[in-house]
């Protein structure tokens, strides 16, 4: 269960089932399965283990699923534990890093259920460009080719407390134009409407592209990079840093999360100290006019990704998470552990991805007449993200648009248009009334507003 099957916990899930042919997976996020639930809520019983990636959603769901399956929770990273403290509750609980084992023992949790399974990368889809291939990029994204492009890509959304330094970030961009007249910010990523302004405004040239649909895109988009930088205080992988070295990125990152396990300062990127906007700018100053050394450095992160982070590795140590859930199920509940994953033979979510099939998501475990509308609401459920935490109406309306076209029979396509055209007083009060008729909602539950 991620947040939504079009972000990064979503990405993880399908790694998880296309690498584990033994799992006949559902990746559906929290407000989808709410509205399925309510409708049948006989699906419940089709599951065997729920892995929930999104560390929200399992505030309401792990006691509603803890007493018939085992549960597996996902512990990616802290800035307020009480938002997120019921996940020690789980069966298992996977973390992406050591960083993140450590937080859980320093609170008390049991690490027998702790299992650090780093997120990995797909190797396939992040690979280094052919010189043709990066200029051809570069065109399209109106980059010139002698300019020194430097990335950050994520959801504003996920800032809170500005875990990700974008006052480092912003300092040190506009701090270093005055040494590279030629730099520019490619910004990947909904939500980074005032972080673009401040750029432009202080003449760094900034390249903002609120979302980017496919995967395959998104690798693009590292391929038009000189740098990518990590600025932040607090992380749970970052997925990004991966993606950024395996495809032979120069990066340069603080030290978080698999940060600490897997750069090696100075030999596969550059380790930098928190909260120092000038140590990026003078670090990548150096590196801009020293391309042989940006080479090595890249060069040398897509092989220590290549050796330690493929996802096709990485993305199978779930197998001993899920058989400790169920060892600690069956001790809840007084019975014999049932987990055969050796004789399991459940390759239909596994072969549809490696056969270029459904990339939305996997849904074996609900009845085929059902896919078509989880498809939307996942959809329609990324659309009111984008509309309430993102400020993206545009690419909202269009998404609801196409949704509507694709099921003109739904009248959900058409709510997700009324909230944009009809006045915000309307909205809410109508929104007012029907929770109020609801059961109360988390933040995260997108049900109510559809």
């Amino acid at each position: 269960m991620p947040d939504s099957v079009h972000w990064v916990t979503g990405t993880i899930a399908k790694n998880i089932a296309r690498f584990n042919p033994w799992i006949e997976a559902t990746i559906a996020s929290g407000p989808v399965i709410d509205t399925i639930f309510a409708e049948r809520p006989d699906l419940m019983k089709n599951f065997d283990l729920v892995h929930f990636l999104c560390p929200y959603a399992s505030k309401e769901w792990l006691p509603r699923f803890r007493d018939a399956i085992p549960c597996v929770t996902s512990h990616h990273h802290v800035t307020d534990w009480e938002l997120i403290k019921h996940n020690a509750e789980g069966d298992s609980i996977i973390v992406g890093s050591p960083e993140w084992a450590d937080d859980l023992r320093a609170r008390g949790v049991d690490t027998s259920r702790v299992f650090c399974i780093p997120y990995g990368v797909d190797t396939d889809l992040f690979q280094p460009a052919t010189i043709e291939q990066r200029r051809s990029i570069r065109r399209k994204l109106n980059l010139d080719a002698s300019a020194t492009v430097i990335g950050f890509f994520g959801k504003n959304s996920s800032n809170d407390d500005d875990r990700k330094g974008i006052d480092v970030l912003t300092r040190a961009l506009i701090s270093l134009k005055q040494r590279i007249p030629s730099l520019t910010a490619l910004i990947i990523g909904p939500g980074w409407q005032q972080l673009s302004s401040e750029l432009v405004s202080a003449g760094v040239k900034c390249i903002w592209i609120p979302f980017v649909a496919e995967l395959e895109g998104l690798a693009e988009m590292y391929q038009a990079l000189d740098f990518y930088w990590i600025t932040a205080r607090v992380e749970g992988g970052p997925v990004t840093l991966l993606e950024a070295m395996s495809t032979e990125v120069c990066c340069l990152t603080t030290s978080v999360g698999i940060a600490r396990e897997i750069v090696r300062d100075g030999e596969n990127a550059v380790l930098l100290p928190f909260n120092d906007p000038r140590a990026f700018a003078e670090r990548t100053d150096l590196l801009a006019a020293n391309q042989r050394e940006r080479q090595r450095l890249g060069c040398n992160a897509r092989q220590t990704i290549l050796r330690e982070m493929k996802v096709s590795v990485t993305a199978k140590g779930v197998r001993s998470a899920y058989a400790k859930a169920f060892e600690n199920f069956a001790l809840r509940q007084h019975s014999s552990a049932q987990f055969r994953a050796d004789d399991m033979t459940g390759a239909a979510a596994g072969d549809a991805f490696a056969n270029g099939g459904d990339r939305v998501a996997a849904l074996n475990g609900f009845p085929q007449a059902v896919h078509k509308r989880v498809r939307m609401l996942e959809k329609l459920a990324w659309c009111e993200h984008l509309l309430l935490y993102h400020k993206q109406p545009a690419l909202a309306v269009r998404m609801a648009v196409k949704e509507w076209w694709l099921n003109p029979l739904s009248p959900l396509p058409l709510r997700i248009l009324l909230r944009r055209l009809l006045p915000v007083s309307v909205v809410a009060r109508v929104v007012k009334l029907k929770n109020g008729r609801q059961r109360p909602l988390m933040r995260s539950n997108l049900d109510a507003l559809l």
